[in-house]
């Protein structure tokens, strides 16, 4: 019994070692595999580099030779970022001049890197850092900045992400994106037009900057009001004010808005101008909540420096209100501005739904609180019930039944009520009312209907990809989403980090699936568990499937353990690398999803699937683990051709590792939402795991 009882703590040790690694474990691991081939490629890089153009050795020489774009494996995140944002500037019709150089580089994605060749690698090195100064030379061409080619990619570097870099130039990139007008171009009708040499005082205001710029790509005309009115683009602006619930009827922006569509248009010339300036501004202020929202993105970045292992990254919005105007003109229509504004989210319709819903609920009083009550559960009979029942059916989960709903018996009617909201909280809907659901039934309408807003603001900041296939990871919903454009082709449970160790928020691409994976043991759980294990038993690596090897390849030489002095190891490491090999004991599982990313984060199978049953899945130190990992290999073989779903099956039924690479990467958002609709119309609401919810609700504009 004893030796059975062993046993079962040792293989718990061992199961749940992956805990005890931090993400930082990991990195070390990456940084380490990549540090041999970065050397080859530096050399390499340095011998090629001459046939390049002048610039590009310039940032080659600037960088050490260090290879950017590519690694061992495959492209590097910033080489994902830089290939998807050129590809989403040539569909607009921007850098045409790099069109030819791009299809020249990756004539075809599936086949751009089969080869394992350095100097092939090296061709691709070379040609994506060429089409990276092209680039970002084309936004920067002509326009006063303070940054450069080489400092943005200094600066990407440092970071380790390139979206930091095109974050810091997201002004210039907007100006870029943004249409030049014809001198010639007419916005109203010639009759309408006002004294131009009086709509250019507005030029001269030093605080109106933006405004002056925007009047002056239109060539100083008037938008908003003539001599005879209001323009259709002020009627269109009032139209949508009026009927946007996101925007707080309190708020400076809506008061703005009552107060100018109640003027009475003068005749004099000077005050038409100052109304067309009003207007402009009102403008702003509201195209800036739709593109935007309200929380201080600045301020929450400070706050969130100081929390342990937590990061989140927003995809600046590259559009303004002065470029959506501009747009809007081209096309003859404001609607067309408020149309490219709004979120491509798939949840975010529904989640306005939502939000009218609870809108609603507050306007009509919201709900009693309740009062404090013991645990209840089915037959029990206490005062707070009626209470309990009212609360649930205006939130629309309780619906009354033939028997009598006014006792204070916990009957089979409310039962199903109780399920209903416990199964939308996240909470187990076994109908007990424990502590989790009196937390959740203690939330007022009013707090319901600001996380509604928070959220809707959210969704306008993850990266805006018109990518037919993405995965939604929703860190406190503990689910992933597959979506095939807005149609919901696949959901699942997954875990996620542990509060301390956060699931960090954002954006990669899917690239690479590996059946069968190894899993590269961290420095902390060598000196913490191998060790003392291998001091006492130098069977035990061997006994646990865990090979030792004089590198982080799994093809370097193998160590004999019973040969090594173990003895002389503690806080020092031995000079070997451990690894657990594929099957269904390693701690990884047996699939992997990877995006390169700085946090070494990525999607995989896990030997605990009861961790799955748990409500509350934040038990990771930040890598995602998937409820159902082969069913999850079974889409990407609707999304992409090139797997073969029953030839995988088979190479799972074995244990040797089989890396797959997809013919075109998935986009995968790591997401941060606390409330949000299912397909079923259902209303989910989460805990705050994080505490975000809090720190961007105190810091909102």
């Amino acid at each position: 019994m004893k030796l059975k009882l062993k046993y079962i703590v040792l293989v718990l040790c061992l199961s749940m070692s992956v805990v005890h690694a931090t993400v930082e474990d990991y990195q070390v691991i990456y940084q380490e595999e990549q540090k041999e081939f970065n050397q080859q490629m530096s050399q390499e890089i340095k011998k090629s580099v001459i046939s390049s153009s002048k610039k590009v050795q310039e940032l080659y020489r600037a960088i050490n030779y260090r290879p950017v774009w590519v690694d061992k494996d495959y492209l590097t995140q910033y080489a994902e970022l830089l290939v998807h944002e050129l590809k989403s500037d040539f569909e607009k019709g921007l850098h045409p001049e790099l069109v030819a150089t791009y299809k020249k580089l990756v004539p075809n994605e599936e086949k751009i890197f089969n080869s394992e060749s350095l100097g092939d690698k090296v061709v691709i090195e070379l040609g994506l850092m060429n089409l990276y100064v092209k680039h970002i030379g084309d936004i920067l061409k002509e326009r006063k900045s303070k940054h450069t080619a080489l400092s943005l990619l200094q600066h990407a570097l440092k970071e380790k992400s390139l979206i930091h870099a095109l974050n810091a130039i997201s002004e210039e990139r907007i100006t870029y994106r943004t249409p030049m007008m014809d001198s010639n171009m007419t916005i109203i009708q010639e009759s309408e037009k006002m004294d131009m040499d009086n709509i250019t005082m507005l030029k001269s205001d030093d605080e109106k900057e933006r405004l002056t710029a925007m009047y002056d790509l239109l060539n100083f005309q008037p938008v908003w009001i003539t001599e005879v009115g209001f323009s259709t683009y002020t009627k269109d602006l009032f139209k949508h004010i009026e009927n946007d619930i996101t925007l707080d009827r309190n708020s400076d922006t809506f008061k703005s808005y009552l107060e100018l569509k109640a003027i009475q248009v003068p005749e004099d010339k000077q005050k038409i101008v100052a109304y067309e300036f009003e207007i402009a501004k009102l403008y702003q202020k509201y195209m800036s909540h739709t593109l935007y929202g309200n929380i201080d993105w600045k301020s929450f970045q400070a706050k969130l420096k100081k929390k342990r292992n937590a990061d989140w990254v927003v995809h600046e919005v590259l559009s303004s209100p002065e470029s959506l105007l501009i747009e809007a003109i081209s096309h003859g229509s404001l609607d067309y501005a408020f149309k490219e504004a709004k979120p491509l989210f798939p949840l975010y319709d529904k989640l306005l739904v939502a939000l009218k819903k609870y809108q609603e609920i507050v306007s009509a009083g919201g709900w009693q609180k309740l009062p404090e009550f013991r645990d209840i559960e089915l037959g029990m009979k206490d005062a707070v019930i009626p209470a309990i029942r009212e609360r649930l059916a205006i939130e629309g989960d309780y619906q009354p039944c033939l028997e009598n709903n006014d006792t204070e018996l916990y009957d089979n009617c409310l039962l199903h009520a109780v399920k209903k909201f416990q199964a939308r909280h996240g909470l187990t809907d076994a109908g007990y009312i424990g502590s989790m659901t009196r937390k959740s039934l203690m939330e007022t309408a009013e707090e319901k209907v600001a996380r509604i807003r928070l959220n809707l603001d959210r969704m306008k900041w993850v990266k805006r990809s018109h990518d037919r296939y993405q995965i939604w990871v929703n860190i406190p919903g503990y689910t992933m989403y597959v979506f095939d454009e807005s149609e919901l082709m696949e959901t699942m449970r997954v875990i996620v980090g542990r509060n301390g160790h956060n699931t960090p928020v954002f954006y990669n691409r899917v690239r690479t699936i590996v059946l069968n994976p190894y899993w590269r043991i961290p420095a902390s759980i060598i000196r913490g568990e191998m060790i003392p294990k291998l001091k006492k038993n130098r069977n035990y690596t061997n006994s646990k499937k865990i090979e030792i090897h004089t590198g982080y390849s799994e093809h370097s030489p193998k160590v004999n353990p019973h040969n090594v002095n173990w003895h002389k190891y503690g806080r020092k490491l031995p000079p070997y690398k451990f690894m657990q090999s594929p099957g269904k004991h390693n701690a990884l599982g047996k699939v992997k999803y990877l995006f390169p990313n700085k946090y070494s984060v990525y999607m995989h199978d896990t030997n605990q699937p009861e961790l799955f049953s748990k409500d509350v899945r934040s038990l990771s130190h930040g890598c995602v683990r998937l409820h159902k990992p082969v069913d999850l290999l079974e889409t990407f073989s609707v999304m992409d051709p090139k797997i073969d779903f029953e030839k995988a099956q088979a190479t799972l039924e074995h244990n040797k590792k089989t890396p797959i690479r997809l013919s075109h990467s998935i986009p995968v958002d790591m997401i941060y939402l606390t409330t949000w609709v299912e397909n079923d119309g259902s209303i989910n609401f989460r805990d705050d795991i994080y505490g975000y919810d809090k720190m961007q609700i105190l810091t909102s504009k």
